[in-house]
């Protein structure tokens, strides 16, 4: 295959046509194999296309907005940069910021405070019933 058109694209997607025809005017989000050259053109996106499309599609469900979403492309692109940010790092939406996952597991944010360090707290819920199981059986079941 060659390539993927705008239908197929929005069945792979779930991004309405209007909106991928909107992020591809804007430049926001283009096609990568073909651009729309006038009437009767196909766009053309490839599988990477697809995976930056339903990222985002994914970022604007969780309640970033467009603007927010340019400025984590733009963040990325400046300070790491990527080509295609959507494609090539971990993203974590955290309420109304966006992180990113680095390579040893620390957070950054790149929206809200772009650059700055995230402390991570993970606990571990299986641990924590285990723990408590023990000393509930030890202390209170005779």
């Amino acid at each position: 295959m060659k390539g993927f058109t705008a239908k197929q694209v929005v069945a792979l997607t779930g991004v309405p046509y209007k909106r991928l025809d909107s992020w591809a005017n804007s430049g926001f989000l283009m096609p990568s194999l073909a651009e729309a050259d006038g009437t009767g053109s196909r766009r053309l996106y490839s599988f990477q296309d697809l995976i930056a499309l339903r990222t985002a599609k994914l970022l604007r469900d969780a309640g970033i907005s467009l603007q927010g979403l340019r400025k984590v492309m733009q963040f990325l692109r400046d300070t790491r940069s990527l080509e295609r940010p959507l494609v090539q790092v971990r993203l974590v939406v955290t309420g109304d910021d966006v992180l990113m996952v680095q390579n040893d597991g620390d957070l950054m944010s790149v929206l809200r405070h772009p650059g700055q360090h995230v402390l991570r707290v993970v606990v571990d819920l299986g641990r924590v019933v285990q723990a408590l199981h023990e000393e509930v059986e030890k202390s209170y079941v005779a």
